[in-house]
């Protein structure tokens, strides 16, 4: 208790604790994180098991060109727990009981990457000569927004739109990308193509740079990257030392006087400011009594259900090479398996020796938990010829899990952000506004904690230098980050 205003955070996943640490090192403020589960992190779980498995249930990497990702790993010194990728990092995409592999398209024109995309049974010739005209396409000036398919049809044409992009992204968001917004989804992307007038010329522009900059002995981070024990060490080291309220729910929040009274599960807590950082979709019940428009608009927020079954076999059981990173489901496939991830290639450490570990993601919310399980297994046995019953089952059910950003979500987002300025000393942080992934979560609760401790009149820790890799960031957007990784 530092007898200075009380600051109350509700909710300690990634975003959370990431705006609980700022306001912790805050002089004068005295600051309380409430969370409602048993556990920090959120959507971030790990878990190691015995016979040697690390299991992600939610994120399994990072990506290092958004700073604040890579600056919240080293300040909770954690680097030494930094891991790269190791094996290729192709993609396939599944159509009919085939894998076919997603052929360079943005990395280096060399010809062995020619010749793998002329050869690509993924979309016909037509189709690859007009993707093959991306840099000779005008750019599209202005901020307007529109979908991710629109941006994609227009940049590289409606054959590799629907061959690779629309599985590969649609998979990744969890939704049509004719409903997607490019603006939200993708900026950067969007911005490569306006500052350079091609998203090839932009991306390659970067790799030469990361190659510089390697060749002159820079360290280089792929752009992206997991850690050693699991993602879930990140927020296991953010709470440490915050004094985390787990199992207190809060179920009600009034204005009183110039603060808040939040109801709990155990008990009632008075706070002068307050960040919220639970799901878009908790907070309409909290706050319609008193700001019933933002209350409106949050539950505008759309979010996708998470089904993921995560199974194991001996090496020698898997017939498949697993040559690659994992795959995802063609438009139009009417299998269950959106997207698996073949966990134990994709990195280190993450099934013991001999052993294959995947981790599929379904759409088949109609399914109870074993026909979800044989629904997997009949897809993978399908693509794998894997048919030897898994040494190890385990299923994880989110009904809403993270938010799908429709075209339109950034004006959405200023107007949430101004009806949340009224209030007072409140801020908002999370997923469900302007990033899904780790950095980005980690960002949106730094940010929400200075605007409530400047609301309040406390300084804040100046943020530290965390510039990340700008001439490399756009590469992880559209097929590193993308492939089956967020």
């Amino acid at each position: 208790m530092s007898g200075g205003p009380r600051v109350a955070v509700v909710g300690a996943g990634v975003a959370g604790l990431a705006a609980a640490r700022v306001l912790h090192a805050a002089p004068g403020a005295d600051v309380v994180v409430l969370e409602a589960s048993r556990r920090v992190g959120g959507l971030v779980e790990s878990e190691r098991l015995p016979e040697g498995f690390l299991l992600e249930h939610g994120a399994d990497c990072f990506m290092t060109t958004k700073p604040a990702g890579l600056a919240a790993v080293r300040a909770l010194g954690l680097d030494a727990e930094i891991v790269c990728g190791q094996g290729a990092r192709r993609t396939y995409v599944a159509r009919g009981d085939a894998l076919v592999p997603i052929p360079p398209i943005l990395g280096p024109l060399g010809p062995a990457a020619a010749w793998a995309f002329l050869r690509s049974p993924l979309l016909p010739l037509r189709g690859k000569l007009r993707a093959a005209c991306e840099p000779f396409v005008p750019p599209r000036r202005g901020d307007a927004d529109e979908s991710i398919a629109d941006f994609a049809v227009r940049r590289f044409g409606r054959a590799l739109t629907e061959a690779v992009l629309d599985p590969l992204l649609g998979g990744v968001y969890g939704a049509d990308t004719r409903r997607l917004s490019m603006a939200a989804c993708l900026p950067r992307l969007r911005a490569l193509e306006q500052a350079h007038g091609s998203i090839v010329r932009g991306m390659r522009q970067a790799m030469r740079a990361r190659r510089r900059r390697a060749r002159v002995g820079e360290p280089v981070l792929p752009p992206v990257a997991t850690l050693r024990r699991g993602m879930g060490s990140l927020p296991d080291a953010a709470a440490r030392g915050l004094g985390v309220e787990l199992g207190a729910e809060v179920r009600a929040i009034a204005p009183a006087g110039r603060g808040f009274r939040l109801t709990t599960a155990k008990g009632v807590v008075e706070c002068d400011g307050l960040v919220l950082a639970t799901p878009a979709w908790v907070l309409p019940p909290l706050l319609e009594a008193f700001a019933p428009d933002l209350a409106a608009d949050l539950a505008s927020v759309a979010h996708k259900r998470l089904d993921v079954v995560t199974l194991a076999w001996r090496r020698g059981e898997v017939p498949h090479p697993l040559d690659g990173t994992g795959f995802v489901r063609a438009v139009g496939d009417p299998r269950p398996t959106a997207a698996c991830t073949w966990a134990s290639e994709k990195w280190p450490e993450r099934a013991p020796a001999g052993a294959v570990l995947v981790r599929s993601v379904l759409t088949a919310p109609e399914l109870d938990d074993e026909d979800l399980v044989a629904a997997a297994r009949a897809d993978l046995a399908a693509l794998l010829g894997v048919t030897a019953a898994p040494a190890l089952m385990r299923v994880r059910r989110i009904a809403r899990a993270t938010p799908i950003y429709a075209v339109g979500h950034p004006v959405l987002v200023g107007r949430i952000a101004e009806r949340t300025a009224a209030l007072g000393p409140v801020a908002l942080a999370g997923n469900a506004y302007e990033g899904v992934g780790i950095p980005d979560c980690i960002a949106s609760g730094e940010t929400a904690a200075r605007s409530v401790l400047a609301a309040l009149a406390l300084r804040g820790p100046v943020p530290a230098d965390a510039a990340g890799d700008p001439s490399a960031a756009a590469l992880a957007e559209p097929l590193i980050a993308a492939a089956l990784g967020r």
